[in-house]
């Protein structure tokens, strides 16, 4: 009816200027934007804090909150939100603030759920009241997956988070939740389907991130949360492998970690779901220091650059591996890159079409990252025009053939009578692919100043 209409405008509109209060009183870190809109078109609204909060800075990780997914799951809201007048309120005054500040850029989106949260019932304890979307779809369960595949319609929502994290180079986030008190790592499902470890190619690194917030939580590190709604549950130091738990095909942590370079969690902050309000004072005294440690956890591992060697200039779309971890992440738009890892010795790999891979060995340390810059050379850039032999990497048989035609025609005058050639009977005559390949290759590699031969896939 139309008092409810006007309700929940109210309630929007409240959170808006509450947003864009703090925007406004502390524009030189704080900045609102939106991502798109819900099923019922709210905006879901990001703030982000930094220094310099509008630009992605080379070398400074971006890092990501997000709450209220699942809309009667509302304390992660509710910290979120006093988390951004905390770190508005205590930059420039608390030195642990500041330097998260100017050293990361941090998104914090208070609500994906907007149109749940607006049904859902205080004093909830284990109900679904506004845990889906207004199109009655889980969020949670809504995400492509890598072993089930999901036939529900793409929601408003999770579309809207898609392509946000496919326009920020996140390297570290954390999915706030509730009905438990447990942090949540990938995988969380299996191809089988049973609840059982299903473990990802970084799960040292998830453990590390996992227990930085749980060892920060006094009453989740214990590993008994809810004896009174779940007496036999228990997670050893606050923390447990997603599928271990229950199986949840189509989530969003593990979309992030399968599909772009950012690393998410998923935090259950409480047994109570939608708690009265006296209560939102414990959890945030619970969580504050707990919040702060995960955001630490970004300037883990190591970071850097991957540059052109020979102007200088940051090379997008590097794809920086680490041997024994098969899951590689890539460089931004300028080059930089962030990798997160567990303290210890790596070998680390750097490539991109068009340039030679380097290799460089690099050890993490206990605390705070190491810093790895690549420096790479083009394929064919020397003057001579021969291509450098790249000792890391292997050639096709096609490859090896060609190199083999090209070396005997420069024996004698067979490529300068190639040449010559061009000008007169081979205009006039077909030519086989084989043929068309080496002749163009050919002159490709003899030419480099003035030719250019381009593949695409």
């Amino acid at each position: 009816n139309g008092s409810d209409v006007r309700a929940l405008i109210k309630c929007e509109i409240a959170l808006f200027f509450q947003h864009h209060r703090y925007s406004n009183r502390f524009r030189s870190i704080a900045h609102l934007y939106s991502i798109g809109k819900s099923a019922e078109d709210r905006e879901l609204y990001v703030m982000v804090i930094s220094d310099n909060p509008t630009v992605h800075e080379a070398g400074e990780p971006e890092f990501k909150y997000i709450a209220n997914m699942h809309g009667n799951e509302v304390v992660g809201r509710e910290l979120l939100l006093n988390l951004i007048e905390y770190l508005c309120h205590n930059y420039g005054s608390d030195p642990e603030v500041t330097q998260l500040v100017n050293t990361t850029r941090i998104h914090i989106m208070p609500s994906m759920n907007p149109d749940g949260y607006e049904i859902a019932k205080e004093g909830d304890v284990r109900g679904y009241t506004g845990r889906n979307n207004s199109n009655n779809f889980d969020l949670n369960r809504n995400f492509p997956d890598q072993f089930t595949t999901i036939t529900e319609p793409r929601q408003p929502e999770t579309i809207a988070v898609m392509n946000w994290l496919k326009s920020y180079p996140f390297v570290l986030s954390a999915n706030l939740h509730g009905g438990s008190l447990v942090v949540n790592y990938p995988y969380d499902d299996d191809k089988q389907g049973r609840t059982e470890y299903s473990k990802c190619p970084d799960d040292k690194v998830f453990k590390q991130v996992a227990r930085s917030y749980s060892q920060e939580n006094a009453l989740m590190h214990k590993g008994h949360p809810c004896e009174d709604l779940y007496p036999s549950a228990f997670f050893e130091d606050g923390i447990t492998n997603g599928a271990n738990w229950y199986n949840v095909p189509g989530g969003m942590q593990d979309w992030n970690y399968l599909n772009t370079n950012c690393f998410e969690v998923t935090i259950e902050l409480g047994c109570v779901k939608y708690p009265k309000a006296q209560h939102l004072p414990m959890y945030w005294d619970q969580n504050r220091r707990a919040l702060l440690q995960y955001i630490h956890q970004v300037h883990r591992g190591v970071k850097g650059m991957v540059i052109d060697i020979r102007d200088g200039t940051g090379i997008p779309n590097a794809t920086i591996m680490v041997e024994e971890i098969n899951h590689p992440i890539t460089t931004n738009l300028a080059g930089d890159y962030w990798r997160l890892l567990v303290p210890g010795t790596y070998h680390l790999t750097a490539s991109a079409r068009g340039y030679n891979s380097v290799k460089i060995y690099a050890t993490v340390p206990e605390e705070g990252v190491e810093l790895v810059d690549f420096r790479l050379t083009r394929v064919r850039s020397e003057p001579n025009g021969q291509a450098p032999k790249d000792p890391g990497a292997t050639q096709d048989p096609a490859e090896e053939q060609f190199h083999s035609f090209i070396k005997d025609l420069s024996l004698g005058q067979g490529l300068e009578q190639l040449v010559q050639s061009t000008a007169t009977e081979s205009s006039f005559r077909y030519r086989r692919y084989k043929e068309l390949s080496e002749f163009l290759r050919g002159l490709t590699l003899n030419f480099p100043k003035i030719t250019s031969l381009h593949r695409y896939a």
